[in-house]
């Protein structure tokens, strides 16, 4: 069950708030014509919440509502409105804050992906949108009137800080992982006037307007609101967030898998924090951000969270990024001698040019953070308390508490828990494995000499093979033939997506944008774990056991794969450039203690299993 400790705020002001003065957590835009990003400094250092536990605070709860509903309402042409924060990140592809463009670059959003420095300019990007949503939030606190039940509202509201969604953990009991929360069009809410039902923030952002000069392809430049899983790519298109719960929790195991493995057994920050291939030399194949992209482009389907050049327009967008920099505060508590190394820029932003190397002391446009016009680097940005913020299971700070957490949240991924997780995660949906006849039978001990098999499909490919993003789903065992039946499979081991913009369209006019979207190879990868799914196969009686001659014969045999879009076509493996899916081994040694992690040794490569076959190695 998903359990976030979360220490008592003490001592909490019951002085009406001031949207500019002491408390006020950023200097106004009347003070100086930079924004700076400063995160909230009101009431020191307060924790960011797992949404499921914000929403148990009513109070919280109430003024986040309709502090997110007040931000979203500022007008679009205002600076600090949702609208143009959000379009930081991508379009409408403009200057914010004075922050001009680099040299040679062709108009994309600001975000750095496929870069050493993803996490780390996401960072201020989240305090930016924190402090300017706890602005609206004060406003709405003043709203009430004077007395008992505003001072109430200004108490919860001074330990705000941005919510966060964990999608791998194991969700309560009976519980989707995706937060019913998100899920409604409408919401009740307690105002000044009494309680009142608006259009949930959490559910959709509603432009007004939408223009074709800002969003340039249809159906995002006629959309009215952000649309999650759309029933197809015209203005007629409804929102089916109905079937977002489902395949999430078909695919949680292997996120769960995925995030454990990240935080104990990556000790570069290269390696763990973008997706980038490394070459045919490195042993780790996996990345948050390849993480990412799944989580992105399962809720979106084919809308706005599937594509680089809208997600964050999205109110989802901001609860995964919160649980991104959440994964990576952790994985730096464990691993505090790794950071920003420099790189060349792979894929161009607004600030940095194709080719050009990036450090820790890098700019982070267009994050100010100062009056003076300097901006926010990765050396700045390192420890979270600078901005103001931090996580409950972070504990004491110390290594051995951050593993304990890590291993309560994320572990024991193999042996019969491991069976126990996949197993509930298909009850979740309905489902059962085949031949999962008693379901609470444990798999046989897999300890060897005091070692365990752990396989894992690698995967890389050309981030811009096709025009946006696109899903290579993984199965061991039969799946049903239809594409939109692939995402809900039982034998489905997991779903490795690459997160892409639509700009590869712009191809055949426009010969910059050829350059980025079509010759610019860009192979990116990821790694889909296959242990828990083994494990299930072995208690199912489907394979006998775990070791390697075993393993290889069956997977040989059951292995399989397909690539499809997000709107439930089919796309011809060989389509995809660079595709290459190798399986590989390694023995690990279980942790020895709850505050110590799995040792992993040498990785050894299944060559046959899948080649010569289409995307084979």
């Amino acid at each position: 069950m998903l359990v976030h400790l979360v220490p008592l705020a003490t001592s909490l002001p019951l002085s009406p708030l001031q949207r500019d003065g002491p408390t006020a957590p950023l200097l106004s835009r009347r003070q100086t014509s930079f924004e700076v990003v400063s995160g909230i400094q009101a009431f020191g250092i307060q924790p960011r919440l797992e949404i499921r536990q914000l929403e148990q605070n009513v109070d919280q709860w109430n003024i986040y509502l309709l502090g997110l509903a007040k931000f979203m309402a500022t007008n679009q042409s205002d600076k600090l409105s949702y609208y143009q924060i959000a379009g930081i990140h991508g379009r409408p592809y403009s200057m914010w804050d004075g922050a001009g463009a680099a040299p040679d670059v062709y108009s994309p959003g600001y975000c750095a992906h496929v870069s050493n420095v993803f996490l780390t300019w996401h960072r201020p990007y989240l305090a930016l949108f924190e402090q300017t949503l706890y602005q609206h939030i004060v406003d709405a606190v003043n709203e009430f009137p004077a007395g008992a039940v505003r001072q109430r509202y200004a108490s919860v509201a001074l330990s705000f800080r941005l919510p966060f969604w964990d999608w791998a953990a194991t969700p309560p009991p009976g519980q989707s992982v995706y937060p019913t929360s998100v899920t409604s069009p409408e919401v009740t809410v307690t105002t000044p006037n009494g309680t009142a039902t608006i259009a949930n923030p959490l559910y959709a952002y509603n432009f007004h307007p939408v223009t074709h000069s800002d969003f340039y392809f249809d159906p995002f430049a006629s959309w009215n609101q952000t649309m999650r899983y759309p029933t197809n790519w015209t203005t007629a298109a409804v929102v089916q967030d109905n079937l977002i719960g489902p395949i999430l929790d078909n695919n949680r195991v292997s996120f769960q898998d995925r995030l454990y493995n990240l935080l104990t057994s990556y000790d570069n920050f290269t390696e763990f924090g973008n997706e980038a291939w490394m070459g045919p030399g490195a042993s780790n194949k996996d990345s948050l951000e390849s993480l990412h992209d799944a989580i992105h482009s399962i809720t979106g389907g084919s809308g706005h969270m599937t594509y680089l050049d809208y997600s964050a327009f999205d109110p989802l967008f901001w609860l995964h990024h919160v649980m991104i920099d959440r994964s990576f505060a952790l994985w730096q508590a464990i691993n505090n001698d790794s950071y920003v190394e420099p790189m060349a820029t792979l894929d161009q932003t607004f600030s940095f040019a194709t080719g050009q190397v990036v450090n820790a002391d890098s700019a982070l446009e267009p994050f100010h953070s100062d009056a003076d016009g300097d901006f926010w680097t990765s050396n700045a940005a390192r420890f979270i308390r600078t901005l103001g913020y931090t996580y409950a299971d972070l504990g004491d700070g110390s290594v051995s508490a951050v593993k304990a957490a890590v291993n309560t949240l994320y572990g024991n991924s193999a042996g019969s828990s491991a069976l126990s997780r996949r197993r509930d995660s298909h009850s979740e949906v309905e489902r059962e494995l085949p031949g999962a006849s008693n379901p609470d039978a444990q798999a046989p001990a897999q300890v060897t000499n005091g070692k365990y098999q752990e396989y894992l499909a690698n995967i890389v490919s050309q981030k811009f093979a096709l025009n946006g993003s696109y899903a290579i789903y993984v199965f061991m065992g039969d799946f049903n033939d239809t594409p939109s039946e692939w995402s809900i499979s039982p034998n489905l081991v997991g779903t490795h997506a690459v997160f892409a913009a639509l700009s590869a369209v712009d191809a055949a006019s426009n010969p910059q944008m050829k350059r980025r979207g079509m010759d610019n190879a860009i192979q990116v990868s990821g790694t889909l774990p296959l242990t828990s799914m083994l494990l299930a196969k072995v208690q199912s009686g489907e394979l006998p056991c775990m070791d390697v001659p075993t393993v290889t014969t069956y997977l040989l045999d059951n292995l399989q794969w397909r690539v499809g879009d997000f709107g439930g076509s089919e796309i011809p493996v060989e389509d995809v450039a660079d595709l290459t899916i190798t399986v590989v081994t390694a023995e690990v040694e279980p942790a020895s203690a709850a505050d110590e992690f799995p040792t992993w040794g040498d990785f050894t490569v299944l060559t046959n299993v899948t080649e010569g076959r289409p995307g084979g190695c």
